[in-house]
């Protein structure tokens, strides 16, 4: 394996801003779709490309070589968080820069390292001529935005279905010794509520005490919605939540914290106002923004949460502010069972790369591909990724531990050919 050759191509494919939020950057997302379609045509894939207008498109690549063999499926997003905050990164966010055995760049992390990955163990594999089982790539433009077209998209194609288990190459590592299987995901549900009390900002001194402040209105209502850092007050909330057996925590205690992984959470992402860049301005808002989110559980569904949310909030604010509230888009938990064969298999293979047992997890966060795979086709999915735990996914200084790079290469190549 010439690593430095990898490298060199691994520069083009980081260096391409396929930043999904930005619809200015369409012409990037395209971009990143033909480096794509150019790797995998070299290598004898046949490529199909779906798309929706203006959004990024949905590749699924093949390459059969035996109708007797196995067919494994590998998921991974080409699309990326964007840079900002550019001022707190040390390097340029896209271009590959190495660093104390770290290679830093905007989506080397999440998720174009692991898509790169599964690319370069199948060329390592077919130019060797030692490819033993048939390869579906899903390769997504829409994960940082929801995975808004994913399922209609998936569908077009019908043989999906042949698949016999997919992975999803989107997770991390718990150390550089020890690999991980992770069997669940949160879902998540995310909003927007904008409250007006006025055309205008106000004079403080004139109007203090005799209008209400949107920005005091919405601190209220969060106070009321989250009192301490785990208790959701809004009723209905935990109804459909499943409790956990005291046997599954026993195995998650052994991947470090986590709560963050089992539990429901409402976070609030940011508020907007009348704010200045420096000093005190003495007014009161017209009015106040605040974006926030919930992570959900096995059983909740993010359509019911949606509505008691919007419900709790209609209901307990004052009745002389003006509101709006928007909902974005939503996925519901995904959850397995990690007793399976093919599970047994990657356990085994990953072993061969690290020192220590291969832990299974769930994580806190979200990949809506998953749980729509799992549902349509239900078949076995299993969530793997070769991230370092300090990684800075969605975040400056995002970064992939160099070794773990190369070794995850050579687990996946391993997977590829698994019996």
């Amino acid at each position: 394996m010439d690593k430095n050759k990898i490298i060199k191509k691994l520069t083009e494919f980081i260096k391409i801003e396929s930043v999904s939020t930005d619809k200015k950057r369409i012409g990037q997302i395209l971009k990143a779709v033909d480096f794509i379609k150019s790797e995998l045509k070299s290598l004898g894939f046949k490529i199909q490309i779906f798309e929706k207008k203006d959004f990024p498109p949905l590749i699924i690549a093949k390459k059969t070589i035996s109708s007797q063999a196995k067919t494994l499926g590998f998921y991974a997003h080409y699309d990326v968080q964007p840079e900002d905050p550019v001022d707190k990164w040390l390097s340029q966010p896209f271009k590959l820069t190495e660093k104390n055995n770290r290679f830093y760049a905007r989506g080397i992390a999440d998720d174009k390292g692991h898509l790169f990955q599964i690319i370069q163990g199948a060329k390592n594999l077919i130019e060797k001529n030692e490819l033993k089982n048939n390869l579906v790539f899903i390769f997504e433009g829409e994960e940082e935005i929801g995975s808004v077209h994913f399922e209609e998209l998936i569908k077009k194609d019908k043989e999906i279905k042949k698949i016999d288990v997919f992975y999803i190459v989107d997770m991390g590592v718990k150390d550089k010794d020890t690999a991980q299987i992770f069997y669940g995901l949160r879902g998540i549900a995310e909003f927007e509520l904008k409250v007006k009390v006025a055309e205008n900002d106000m004079h403080s001194g004139v109007y203090g005490n005799l209008v209400y402040n949107p920005v005091q209105v919405i601190a209220n209502l969060l106070t009321k919605i989250k009192s301490d850092k785990l208790k959701i007050n809004i009723p209905g909330f935990y109804d459909d939540v499943v409790k956990v057996s005291k046997e599954e925590i026993e195995i998650l205690k052994k991947t470090g914290p986590y709560e963050a992984k089992i539990y429901p959470s409402f976070d609030v992402n940011g508020i907007i106002s009348g704010f200045t860049q420096e000093g005190i301005k003495t007014i009161i808002p017209s009015e106040a923004i605040v974006k926030f989110s919930t992570r959900l559980v096995p059983n909740q569904n993010y359509k019911k949460i949606e509505k008691i949310v919007v419900d709790f909030i209609k209901k307990n604010l004052p009745k002389e502010v003006k509101y709006e509230i928007k909902t974005f888009y939503g996925s519901n938990s995904f959850y397995t069972s990690f007793e399976n064969e093919f599970v047994k298999k990657t356990a085994q293979i990953l072993k061969k790369y690290f020192k220590n047992e291969v832990l299974y997890n769930r994580s806190g966060g979200s990949v809506a591909a998953s749980e729509i795979i799992y549902r349509v086709y239900k078949k076995p999915v299993i969530l793997i990724g070769f991230i370092n735990p300090d990684s800075n996914l969605h975040a400056p200084n995002e970064n992939f531990d160099k070794n773990l790079f190369f070794k995850g290469i050579e687990a996946i190549q391993s997977i590829m050919n698994l019996e």
